[in-house]
């Protein structure tokens, strides 16, 4: 699910020794949780609005002041990251907006630098992931937060496929549509709860769900074997709190699997009030995501 993630970059990259303690689902600072593009996938050139989720311990940023920037480095052959390291380069970057949400134009020249197409300066083409897909990154800066990227989904023309079947997919394929995220559900001990009144130090499981046809299927091109098949998408959540603990940052169903919903456990604090934050992502870099507020009770 490279395609959806929302790449944080610390101030320092030196070190990529795990610290011990809770995980990444833990919203101790400022942050950038997830960026919503609305459409998800469009050709070069083509125009979308993008908003960001941004929290803190306090709860979710009404009206955060964004910068948004495009990166037009390519990644070296010499790198394996996400994206390229230069993307943190003033000079690689090109002004999309300022404010909460922006429309923006995705660079005419997305998919020769992050394409199949062939690029400038000595790259070479890239290959797709696991859906088909290929992303440019578009980097948002938040005071106080780490510097993240969002990879945003271009369709390109296929590469390395014959003509005939190229033509074929052009007209099979359906650009993606975000997801949406129904409302969360909670139980303890099998009996549904308000949020507004869970009890201190409950253990609370949570449901998040959306509907099924939001796990869409589409047109694939396998380079390898130069034939057009259907895939399903995988459908996943990332979840994210300010107290208590979580039982996992991560679930989901694979393209596999055709339920709709999703489970994990949080062990609620033993009072005052805790923010939760959903973020639903499907494997061709559709997003959704839901903030609550759980209010701690005592007995």
């Amino acid at each position: 699910m490279r395609a959806a993630l929302v790449l944080s970059f610390a101030a320092t990259m030196s070190s990529c020794v795990p610290g011990l303690g809770p995980g990444d689902w833990l919203v101790t600072r400022p942050r950038i949780l997830a960026v919503r593009a609305e459409p998800p996938e469009g050709k070069p050139g083509a125009t979308a609005t993008y908003a960001a989720l941004v929290v803190t311990p306090d709860g979710t940023t009404a009206a955060p002041s964004v910068d948004w920037r495009w990166c037009v480095a390519p990644e070296p052959l010499t790198e394996n990251g996400a994206v390229a390291s230069a993307c943190l380069d003033a000079a690689s970057l090109l002004p999309a907006g300022t404010g909460a949400a922006v429309a923006a134009s995705t660079p005419s020249d997305a998919c020769a630098l992050f394409g199949p197409d062939t690029p400038p300066g000595g790259y070479r083409p890239r290959d797709p992931d696991a859906t088909g897909g290929f992303y440019q990154p578009l980097r948002s800066d938040v005071s106080g937060a780490p510097v993240t990227f969002d990879l945003v989904r271009v369709l390109c023309d296929l590469g390395r496929a014959p003509a005939a079947i190229a033509s074929q997919f052009a007209a099979s394929y359906v650009p993606n549509a975000n997801p949406h995220l129904l409302a969360l559900v909670a139980t303890v001990a099998g009996v549904t709860i308000d949020l507004g009144a869970v009890p201190a130090g409950a253990t609370v499981d949570l449901e998040a769900s959306w509907p099924p046809a939001d796990a869409e299927t589409f047109a694939y091109f396998d380079p390898d074997t130069q034939t057009l098949s259907t895939q399903r998408e995988a459908m996943r959540v990332a979840w994210y709190t300010t107290a208590g603990v979580l039982a996992t940052e991560s679930t989901g169903r694979a393209s596999s699997d055709p339920l709709a919903t999703t489970d994990n456990t949080w062990t609620a604090p033993s009072s005052g009030t805790a923010h939760l934050w959903l973020v639903l992502r499907d494997s061709r870099g559709g997003v959704d995501f839901a903030s609550y507020d759980a209010n701690v009770v005592g007995p």
